[in-house]
């Protein structure tokens, strides 16, 4: 485990607080740079460009050092343009700002902690955007509207007895959470995150799936921790962020993989793929450019009038109907008649102003075909709901499954196998789950899903544990690959 250290710009300042053997000045840091990576909270109060404690996130950087703040927040805090309130945290949060009688406050955030009572998660989001032991801002009313005047590094200098304590207790909470001691003394060669949720319903990969895959990266030098949301902050202590929660565009596993990404770590799923797979309508795109069989589709526009019988002369009922970004086959109902479909549209628009419709096949199994890194990994057949059009029934008091089969590469159709990769081919170098119908003898796609589903004893029924080793040999090449001199340039 990396050592922790504090810097600071003169240890008389560090007095109010326990001794702690790892504090440094920032010019003893700047003299003395270690050869083996740290992670640091910089309290430095000469945090402006090109002065000491800039250059001493800079110098960390380069160094392989995990630092708080970051040289890109940094530049982010001194380039900051008043902004709104609203921008950066959750309706919800935003109503308790309306609540207050006066116009203009003063906030004091310490690790994402505040002594305003009410603004915990507005001061926790704010830390997660902006980064730092310690920032100050300025909140003003304008027009019913709360906006950030101001955001700057506050000094722990200036801190009184009260706040004293609040820093204290934020920064031992902060530091024993992000950076806490292994359970093994083995040595590891990389760290890896494993971003779940444990209280999904429909989460890609059950328990014991996340045991395996922790198993076989353990096998190969690869240590790993389970991660939640609430562990973004503890994200840059690893080598690599691997998903397993469901992924959308406006969803914390987006952040968490943008961070990743921004850091260099290895991630899978990346931020392309997250935007290319969970959205219908640029995947309908993407297979019409690429001349990819997929099911004949319409778009409808909610502010376009437009004709349903003209529509179910074009495709025929029933049809099916799609929300872009629904995922699990949620956000997707088929029409049999027009007063139907006109119902359905009405609902869908409530939540989309593009709405898919599509053709609809019959099929008793879709074939999921897994794709990583332009390689197909495993085959399944997962056959619809009992009594149900879908593999998933969502209509039931509970989710409903269809039964799976799992199959060798080689069992599979050349033809599926073949439209799976070129599918995959299109989004990335990801880990991909490829939905494919044979209709008439020919495969099309339905579907291409980041983050899919792999589950104990349904993808992994043929292979094994060969899938999870498989999946973990591949964040261990790429970790390998990063440390070559030549690979980030």
């Amino acid at each position: 485990m990396k050592p922790l250290k504090i810097l600071i710009d003169n240890k008389d300042i560090w007095s109010p607080y326990y001794p702690y053997s790892n504090l440094e000045t920032t010019h003893q840091y700047l003299q003395n740079i270690s050869t083996k990576p740290n992670y640091i909270i910089n309290l430095s109060e000469q945090m402006n460009y090109l002065e000491q404690g800039y250059y001493a996130c800079l110098l960390a950087h380069s160094n392989k050092d995990t630092i708080i703040p970051t040289v890109e927040t940094l530049n982010s805090i001194s380039h900051f343009e008043e902004t709104l309130l609203s921008n950066l945290i959750n309706n919800k949060d935003h109503k308790l700002l309306h609540t207050l009688k006066t116009e203009f406050l003063c906030l004091k955030i310490f690790f994402g902690v505040t002594n305003i009572k009410g603004f915990e998660k507005i001061a926790k989001k704010i830390f997660e955007t902006y980064p730092a032991p310690i920032l100050e801002l300025i909140l003003e009313k304008q027009n019913s509207l709360w906006k950030i005047k101001k955001i700057a590094i506050g000094h722990i200098s200036s801190l009184n007895d009260t706040e004293q304590t609040i820093f204290a207790n934020a920064l031992n909470k902060f530091s024993s959470k992000v950076w806490r001691n292994r359970k093994s003394k083995k040595n590891y060669y990389y760290d890896l995150a494993i971003l779940h949720d444990p209280d999904e319903i429909l989460p890609p990969s059950d328990s014991k799936a996340l045991k395996n895959f922790q198993k076989a990266a353990h096998s190969l030098g690869i240590y790993t921790d389970l991660i939640t949301k609430d562990d973004y902050m503890s994200l840059l202590e690893y080598d690599g962020l691997f998903i397993r929660t469901t992924t959308s565009i406006n969803h914390y596993s987006y952040s968490f993989a943008k961070k990743a990404e921004d850091n260099n770590l290895v991630v899978i799923d990346d931020t392309k793929s997250i935007t290319c797979c969970t959205n219908k309508v640029y995947l309908h795109n993407l297979m019409i450019k690429n001349k990819i069989p997929t099911p004949e589709s319409k778009l409808i526009f909610k502010d376009e009038s437009f004709s349903p019988q003209k529509l179910i002369d074009e495709l025929d009922l029933p049809i099916v109907l799609k929300i872009p970004d629904g995922s699990f086959s949620k956000g997707v109902k088929k029409a049999k008649s027009v007063e139907e479909l006109q119902q359905i549209l009405n609902d869908m628009f409530e939540q989309s102003s593009i709405i898919i419709a599509q053709k609809y096949y019959y099929t008793d199994f879709d074939w999921r075909i897994g794709i990583l890194n332009n390689k197909p990994i495993y085959a399944c057949k997962y056959y619809m709901a009992k009594g149900h059009w879908q593999i998933t029934n969502h209509n039931k008091k509970t989710t409903q499954h269809g039964s799976s089969e799992a199959f060798a590469i080689h069992q599979v159709d050349k033809a599926v196998i073949k439209i799976a990769l070129k599918a995959a081919k299109t989004i990335g170098n990801g880990l991909y789950g490829i939905d494919i119908k044979v209709v008439d003898n020919k495969p099309i796609i339905i579907e291409i899903n980041d983050n899919p589903s792999i589950d104990s004893d349904i993808e992994d029924a043929y292979i094994g544990e060969q899938l999870y080793t498989t999946i973990m040999l591949e964040f261990l090449n790429r970790m390998n690959y990063k440390k070559l001199p030549y690979a980030n340039i």
